[in-house]
C-alpha cells in the first residue's frame, strides 16, 4: 500500500518528512493540507494529528506524525536507503544533529516564521525576530564547524541534513547574517542540489 504523507508545500516541517521520503525511494502520495484555510482544524483531520499540523505520515493505518520522529521511521523502515549508519557511534551523532535541528534550529526559526507567514508585518512581534537574528548566528556557527572537512552533517548524507535544513534555507529572507560560514553555505548548496530538494 503507497504511504501517504500529509503535506503543505511551503511547510518547512513537512519539507523535512518530504526529502526523507523521497531519499528513502518509497512510493507515496502527498494530500496538501491547506493551513491557511483551517484544513487542519476539521474533525476529520485532527483524528490523525490531534493537534492538526503537518506533516502526518499515514503507512497503511500506521500513523507518525512530527517531522523527526517520521525521518527515524523511514530511516527504520528503508535500511538500504542508508539514511541513517548502521554504526552506533555514528547513529548517535545522526540522533544528536536531528534532535539540533529540533530545537536549536526550530527553537528560534520555528516562532519567526510563525511571525513572518501568520502575521501581517503591521502585527508581527519584533522581539521574538531580533531574539532569532541575535541568536541564529551561533547556532549556525555551531554547524559551521562540525561540517568541516564534511559533504554533510556526520559526513555521508543522513536524516539529520534533512532534519536540519528546510528552516536553514529561509535565513536569508528572516534576515538572519550568515557571514564567514563558508561550510555552511556549501552545505546548503549541495543540499539544494540533490534532486529530493525540488520533490
Amino acid at each position: 500500500m503507497t504511504m501517504v504523507l500529509y503535506d503543505m508545500a511551503a511547510s518547512p516541517n513537512a519539507k523535512r518528512a518530504r526529502l526523507g521520503l523521497l531519499e528513502s525511494g518509497a512510493e507515496f502520495e502527498s494530500r496538501e493540507v491547506n493551513l491557511m484555510a483551517g484544513e487542519q482544524k476539521t474533525d476529520e483531520y485532527k483524528k490523525i494529528h490531534p493537534l492538526g499540523r503537518v506533516p502526518v505520515l499515514d503507512d497503511g493505518g500506521t500513523i507518525v506524525w512530527e517531522s523527526g520522529a517520521i525521518l527515524l521511521y523511514l530511516a527504520d523502515k528503508f535500511p538500504d536507503a542508508g539514511l541513517i549508519p548502521k554504526d552506533l557511534a555514528t547513529r548517535g551523532q545522526v540522533y544528536q544533529w536531528l534532535t539540533f535541528g529540533e530545537t536549536s534550529i526550530h527553537g528560534y526559526m520555528g516562532p519567526m516564521g510563525f511571525q513572518m507567514f501568520r502575521r501581517a508585518p503591521d502585527k508581527r512581534d519584533e522581539a521574538t525576530l531580533a531574539r532569532g537574528r541575535q541568536r541564529m548566528p551561533e547556532v549556525l556557527a555551531v554547524l559551521d564547524r562540525q561540517l568541516e572537512g564534511k559533504d554533510y552533517i556526520v559526513g555521508d548524507f543522513s536524516i539529520a541534513d534533512c532534519a536540519c535544513a528546510p528552516w536553514l534555507e529561509l535565513t536569508e529572507f528572516f534576515g538572519i547574517e550568515t557571514p564567514g560560514l563558508d561550510n555552511f553555505e556549501a552545505w546548503m548548496k549541495r543540499m539544494q542540489a540533490r534532486p529530493s530538494w525540488k520533490g
